[in-house]
C-alpha cells in the first residue's frame, strides 16, 4: 500500500513540474463557395513517473492528441483522439502502446489500440479460486492491434467489423511450474487473427466524458487458420452502459454490464480477465480471475471538483466461469473503492485517472491510466 502511495505523490509531482504544451489551430479556408471548415487540434505532454513491485521504478511520457472534424451528426460531441506512450522499467521493460479513437466526416468511427508489449507476466491458472500467493512468472513478448471500424446507419447506431491480430512469443517458463503443470492451450504462443461483425447503439452526449445517453457494443471475432491464425476459437462480448447527471450537471452516475464469451480452444492469454483498469478495479492483478466466460456489472460516481481536478467513487461485482452450468453466487467476486482525475486538456474532458480499489477477500490494487475506465 505505501508503494502504491508514493506513486501516487511522484505521479501528481510530475503533473506539477512538467508544463502542458496546447496548440490551436483553426480556420482552414475550403475551395467550396465562401464556406470555412473550422479545425481545432489540442495537444498536451506530460512526463509520467511511477513505482509497482513488479516493476520498480517506471519513467516515461504520455501525450494526448484531440480533435474535432466537421461531422454530419453535430448532435453528438464526437471529437477524435490519439493517446500514445512510452515506459521504460529499472527491470528492463518497455511498453509502447496507442489509443486511436477516429471519427471521419462521413461518420465511420475507427476506435483501436496498437501495442509493442515486452513484460514480465503472472499466470495463476484458469478459474475462480486462484490464490494470489501461487504464481508462476514468465514472459510475453507481443505484438497486437485490435479494434473495429464502423459505419453510421443512423446518428446512433453503427454497423462494421472487429478485427484482431495478435502475436505472442512466450518464454522464461518454468520447470515443473504452474504452465508445465496445467499445459493451457496457448503455452507455445503464436498468432491469433479474428474477424467479425460489430454493432453499436450509441446517444451518449460525448465520447470523453458523458453526462446522459447510452451505449450498447455488440460483437463478435472468429479466429482460425483461415485468416493466418494458429488457433480456432470464437469470442463473443455484449457491453451495456448507461449515464446519468445527478446532484447537478458536474455528477454523472455511470452503469456497466459486461458480458464475455468464449468457445473452441482460445489460448489463455486470450480468455477474458475480471481485473484490471477498466474492469473490477481491485483485485491484485488482473491475470489473477480468468477463463473461459465472463460477467461483471459496475457502478461509478463521478463528480468534477474544482480547476481540472475530479473525483470518483465506484463499486462493482463479477465472476469468471467455465460453462453457465458452473456459474454460482458463492464465486462471485466484489469490488470498490475511490479516485482522482485530472483533464490533460484544457478544453476537453479527456482525464488521466489514479484509482485505488479494493475486493471482499482482501486484495487491493493500483491504477493510473487515461480515459474513464468506461
Amino acid at each position: 500500500m505505501r508503494k502504491n502511495l508514493i506513486c501516487c505523490f511522484l505521479l501528481l509531482c510530475s503533473f506539477f513540474n512538467g508544463r502542458a504544451q496546447e496548440q490551436i489551430a483553426v480556420q482552414k479556408d475550403t475551395l467550396q463557395q465562401d464556406s470555412v471548415q473550422e479545425k481545432r487540434i489540442k495537444f498536451a505532454i506530460y512526463p509520467a513517473l511511477g513505482y509497482s513491485p513488479e516493476t520498480k521504478v517506471n519513467i516515461g511520457t504520455i501525450a494526448f492528441f484531440v480533435f474535432n472534424t466537421k461531422s454530419k451528426n453535430p448532435t453528438f460531441h464526437r471529437p477524435s483522439s490519439i493517446t500514445p506512450y512510452i515506459v521504460f522499467t529499472t527491470n528492463k521493460q518497455v511498453l509502447i502502446k496507442s489509443d486511436f479513437d477516429l471519427f471521419f466526416g462521413n461518420g465511420m468511427n475507427l476506435n483501436m489500440e496498437a501495442r509493442v508489449f515486452d513484460f514480465p507476466d503472472n499466470y495463476y491458472g484458469i478459474g475462480s479460486e486462484t490464490d494470489p500467493a501461487i504464481v508462476e512468472r514468465y514472459t510475453d513478448k507481443y505484438v497486437a492491434m485490435s479494434g473495429t471500424l464502423l459505419k453510421p446507419v443512423t446518428p446512433q447506431w453503427f454497423g462494421g467489423i472487429r478485427f484482431d491480430f495478435q502475436y505472442n512469443n512466450i518464454t522464461d517458463l518454468l520447470d515443473s511450474g504452474l504452465l508445465e503443470t496445467d499445459v493451457p492451450v496457448g503455452i507455445e504462443g503464436g498468432r491469433n487473427m479474428g474477424l467479425g461483425p460489430a454493432f453499436r447503439n450509441d446517444t451518449r452526449n460525448s465520447t470523453l466524458w458523458p453526462t446522459h445517453g447510452r451505449f450498447i457494443n455488440a460483437r463478435a471475432a472468429f479466429y482460425g487458420k483461415a485468416f493466418g491464425g494458429e488457433y480456432n476459437y470464437g469470442s463473443f462480448l455484449f457491453d451495456y452502459r448507461q449515464y446519468f447527471e445527478f446532484l447537478g450537471p458536474k455528477s454523472v452516475l455511470a452503469f456497466q454490464f459486461r458480458m464475455n464469451l468464449t468457445s473452441g480452444d482460445a489460448p489463455f492469454y486470450k480468455l477474458p480477465k475480471m481485473g484490471g483498469g477498466g474492469r473490477l478495479r481491485g483485485i491484485e492483478h488482473r491475470n489473477l480471475y480468468r477463463d473461459r466466460q465472463l460477467m461483471y456489472f459496475q457502478v461509478e460516481a463521478r463528480q468534477e471538483l474544482f480547476w481540472r481536478f475530479g473525483g470518483v467513487v465506484f463499486a462493482g461485482v463479477g465472476e469468471v466461469f467455465d460453462s453457465f452450468s458452473e456459474f454460482g453466487t458463492d464465486k462471485i467476486r466484489a469490488v470498490y473503492g475511490l479516485g482522482g482525475r485530472f483533464r490533460a486538456l484544457k478544453d476537453e474532458k479527456l482525464n488521466f485517472r489514479m484509482d485505488l480499489g479494493f475486493t471482499d477477500n482482501g486484495q487491493h490494487a493500483f491504477y493510473l491510466s487515461v480515459r474513464e475506465a468506461f
